[in-house]
């Protein structure tokens, strides 16, 4: 076994810890999980249990992606804006032959979409939506005016169609970032290459037991990271209530 925190600091750990291969196509996964598994705080959204260093790891996986690939759900609670690359990144971007930022695909079979956000008005590439043979010609027309669509053969969407469709126009960066049956639908097809996890410290929701009137407004509770221990490529973490550990959060033995 290995601990794994605890070690030096560098200025910047998280420019460049999340490389891409130059010489395949690959599709990594990108999660955030709080203690109870919860993906999302009171509001409903991730930013509640999110973090700066957690949107700088996001910030940093998108930067040399071709694509960003949503489920519908998830554009529509989450209100993704549009994609920008850093003024700095683009002569790498160039330097990798790709677009001047990342493309936002969503895919969505009733395209009920918010297309009014800035995701689709302010955007630097055109983003694409995956949609099934259930869209509408009124639902297509309406898409069409506001990305590029792209519709698949059937009533449901493979997670290898999406790739192909997507490989097909070149982007073969991808990274998928929810919601779960998005996520599950490409892990069922042993399509995802890398997994990339960011476990919040906090205790994002309240089930039947643990209810508070104040539940909605409740700031998530912070937990300290004291250990975390690694053994076969499993991750054994000891997470404490902050503020309660004698002395403070110390890293374990």
């Amino acid at each position: 076994m290995r601990t794994l925190i605890g070690g030096t600091d560098t200025s910047d750990p998280i420019r460049g810890a999340y490389p891409w291969p130059e010489d395949r196509p690959w599709l990594r996964m990108t999660m955030l999980r709080g203690l109870d598994g919860g993906v999302t705080g009171a509001d409903n959204r991730s930013g509640s249990v999110s973090s700066t260093a957690d949107r700088e790891v996001m910030a940093e996986i998108r930067r040399l992606a071709d694509a960003v690939l949503i489920g519908a759900a998830t554009m529509r609670i989450e209100r993704y804006g549009a994609l920008r690359a850093a003024a700095e990144d683009a002569e790498e971007r160039r330097a990798h032959g790709l677009g001047a930022a990342p493309t936002l695909v969503i895919v969505s079979a009733s395209l009920d979409l918010p297309w009014a956000e800035a995701a689709f008005h302010g955007a630097v590439v055109t983003p694409i939506v995956i949609t099934s043979d259930l869209a509408t010609p009124a639902a297509l027309a309406a898409a069409e005016e506001h990305a590029e669509v792209i519709r698949l053969p059937g009533e449901t969407v493979s997670a290898a169609a999406i790739v192909e469709a997507l490989h097909g126009r070149g982007l073969t960066r991808i990274n998928c970032e929810g919601g779960p049956h998005l996520l599950a639908s490409f892990a069922a097809e042993d399509l995802v290459d890398e997994f990339d996890l960011t476990v919040s410290p906090r205790l994002p929701t309240y089930g039947p037991t643990t209810a508070r009137a104040d539940a909605d407004s409740a700031e998530p509770a912070p937990y300290d990271l004291v250990q975390l221990v690694e053994h076969e490529s499993f991750l054994f973490a000891r997470y404490v209530r902050a503020g309660r550990w004698p002395g403070g959060a110390e890293v374990g033995s």
